[in-house]
């Protein structure tokens, strides 16, 4: 292993850590705060009611939205980085781009992949629930439709990504 790739590896690991840890502050806010969506024994029950009297999974979709912006973000600035690399030499730009044919690294993009989709899915979702006024129904049928296309997508580009490892 370069010295280049240690640290882009370094710096992955920093950006996951912090992503986690995010996410922890974040479900533990929730908790503290109006009884966030949560992991608890009555979540099943809270999940079951009526759109009508339901957010649950609206607030869920806020707290992903967050999530994936730090994980895009924190990948947006990893890559800057290794990007950089080329003006230290084309050989440490290509240690570093060895990497990422590896097979760790590809099931990572998958789930890059699947956050800038849900991500950027949401946004829209969220764009066309603030100009159209879907209400809540019209929201939730929104999320669905967010989750479905994030989940149809999203599998369909890791079996291109993962393909040549696999085969």
């Amino acid at each position: 292993m370069t010295c280049a790739q240690g640290v882009f590896l370094a710096g992955l690991a920093l950006i996951l850590l912090a992503v986690g840890a995010f996410g922890a502050v974040m479900l533990r806010a929730a908790a503290r705060s109006d009884g966030g969506a949560y992991p608890t024994r009555s979540l099943f029950w809270r999940l079951v009611r009526s759109p009508a009297e339901r957010t649950e999974y609206h607030r869920w979709a806020f707290y992903l939205h967050r999530l994936t912006g730090v994980l895009v973000f924190g990948f947006l600035a990893l890559h800057l980085s290794d990007v950089a690399l080329y003006s230290f030499g084309p050989s440490a730009y290509a240690n570093v781009h060895r990497l990422y044919g590896t097979a760790v690294l590809r099931v990572f993009e998958c789930g890059l992949l699947f956050a800038i989709l849900f991500h950027t899915l949401n946004g829209l979702r969220l764009i066309l629930v603030d100009l159209a006024d879907l209400g809540v129904l019209g929201a939730r049928r929104l999320l669905e439709a967010v989750a479905l296309l994030t989940a149809v997508l999203g599998i369909a580009g890791s079996t291109i990504i993962l393909g040549p490892v696999i085969s």
